[in-house]
């Protein structure tokens, strides 16, 4: 008798506490087209905010934050190396290789480049309206020279960036 007791107690101990459990966990519920949070922890940032059907992504969308973490996930390079070669067109080291491939890798990622050739009209819509015979001669850059992918890729990148830089400069503002 004392045994049925013990359980007893045990086992409204036990719904006691999956029932408090439940009653203090913030899920979201899902009313068939969005999820709603509750207010009492929503911080105002959108992106806790979930629909069950997702936006169908635009074809020509290009990501490049998530281009950025996927090469610096590879071959981390600083961020004072990135902003130096944007607004130089060159490293702080010139035989830094790590950073020659994350550029390398960002450009093949984003589909600026594939197997060492430009991919002409993205370039010419992210990067800069190029003209003339800039892209064939930025991808001839290293192609005789170089054996070392990242070195050949980043040859290529430079005269891309440094075309677009010298391109920029020479525009007249209004």
């Amino acid at each position: 008798m004392w045994k049925i007791k013990i359980w007893t107690k045990l086992l409204l101990a036990l719904l006691v506490t999956i029932v408090a459990v439940e009653a203090l966990v913030d899920r979201a519920r899902d009313n068939g087209d969005i999820y709603i949070v509750s207010h009492y922890t929503f911080d105002g940032d959108i992106d806790d905010i979930s629909t069950t059907t997702p936006k169908p992504a635009d074809p020509d969308y290009i990501d490049f934050d998530e281009i950025t973490h996927i090469c610096n996930a590879s071959f981390i390079t600083p961020i004072s190396n990135v902003l130096t070669f944007n607004s130089t067109g060159s490293l702080p080291d010139d035989n830094d290789t790590t950073s020659m491939c994350y550029f390398r890798c960002f450009f093949e990622k984003s589909g600026l480049m594939d197997n060492f050739k430009l991919n002409a009209e993205l370039v010419r819509k992210y990067v800069w309206p190029a003209t003339g015979d800039s892209i064939e001669y930025c991808e001839s850059q290293g192609k005789e020279t170089e054996t070392n992918g990242c070195i050949r890729g980043f040859a290529i990148v430079k005269c891309v960036m440094l075309r677009a830089l010298t391109d920029a400069r020479n525009k007249p503002t209004v």
